[in-house]
């Protein structure tokens, strides 16, 4: 009877969509936690802690990710996010491959990296923020922590994207380039202060997009001139038109196409390219310079972007460098 009633009982999930098998064995539900792992119908995410699996495909990426570090949060008093893991909770864009390790807040200013989890040594001037119940680390800690460890691409992308318009219409940066450059000159030296260096010096407030951060890392990387970025140019009818790059000097501009962002195979619209080529012609009309258009693809491979600028004229050194 008891049994009967346990099983016609739901199995607990919290708001992470998380199941934990100390809440299902006070609850008296060990064996249908069980049946439901062997059916298929709940996954395991960590020792202990499972996810329900359902009709949605499985997560993958940054939510992954942090279903993950809510899991091994979950198995720790007064949990903390940072690093990596803090920026996708601050809701920085996922460029280049997710970490496997989650990252979290040491208690103390010793860090160690355990069962899947890095944990950070905390400092004197770490900011701990709480958003919607959760802890974690500032956007401005967060990045930096990303600089220090992450590819330049990677790290790039979220600097550029903590310092420019967060949201459509917001134009209130996450944090500032000058606080980000604050932060880094007190805590020098430290390991990893020269990456994290790095990243500052090419981080740009105007850019839109990780389009943009990437395509600015290929330009440098094949020898291209470093182009004005989100250039406006005064259309005939009045209007302005933004770029997202120009070489005013040279002839040449540049559109990054977000459409295919992050990998994915977003396509145009018949209307959309009609409207994209009524408004190249515009800028022509202005300017006579010469247009190139590109996809994420395009600048993840590298080698297309480049060709691409150099059938447009544009002068590159030549010299390509490995990163």
């Amino acid at each position: 009877m008891t049994s009967h009633a346990h099983e016609s009982t739901p199995l607990p999930i919290d708001r992470h969509r998380l199941i934990h098998a100390s809440v299902v064995l006070h609850a008296g539900q060990q064996a249908q936690l069980l049946r439901a792992v062997r059916a298929g119908e709940v996954q395991r995410v960590r020792r202990g802690v499972y996810s329900p699996v359902g009709a949605d495909p499985p997560r993958r990426g940054a939510e992954s990710h942090l279903l993950t570090a809510f899991a091994a949060a979950a198995q720790r008093d007064h949990p903390v996010f940072a690093g990596y893991t803090s920026a996708l909770l601050h809701r920085m864009p996922a460029v280049g491959a997710i970490p496997t390790q989650v990252t979290l807040l040491a208690s103390g200013a010793s860090g160690r990296i355990r069962n899947g989890v890095v944990e950070l040594g905390r400092r004197a001037d770490t900011i701990i923020e709480t958003r919607d119940g959760i802890r974690l680390t500032s956007l401005a800690d967060a990045v930096l922590e990303v600089g220090r460890r992450s590819p330049l691409v990677t790290a790039l992308a979220m600097v550029d994207a903590a310092i420019g318009r967060r949201f459509e219409g917001d134009d209130r940066p996450g944090c500032t380039l000058d606080e980000l450059v604050a932060i880094l000159d007190r805590r020098r030296p430290f390991r990893g202060s020269r990456r994290v260096a790095a990243v500052l010096a090419r981080a740009d407030p105007l850019a839109e997009s990780p389009l943009e951060s990437l395509s600015r890392l290929r330009f440098e990387e094949y020898g291209f001139p470093p182009p004005l970025s989100q250039h406006e140019v005064r259309l005939v009818d009045g209007r302005t038109a933004r770029l997202d790059f120009a070489w005013p000097g040279m002839g040449v501009w540049g559109e990054a196409d977000g459409i295919g962002k992050y990998g994915s195979s977003g396509r145009h619209s018949a209307e959309t390219v009609i409207d994209e080529k009524r408004r190249e012609d515009a800028i022509r009309a202005i300017t006579g310079w010469r247009c190139v258009r590109w996809g994420w693809q395009d600048a993840w491979r590298g080698v297309p972007l480049a060709r691409a600028l150099l059938d447009a004229g544009l002068p590159t050194s030549g010299l390509a460098r490995r990163r």
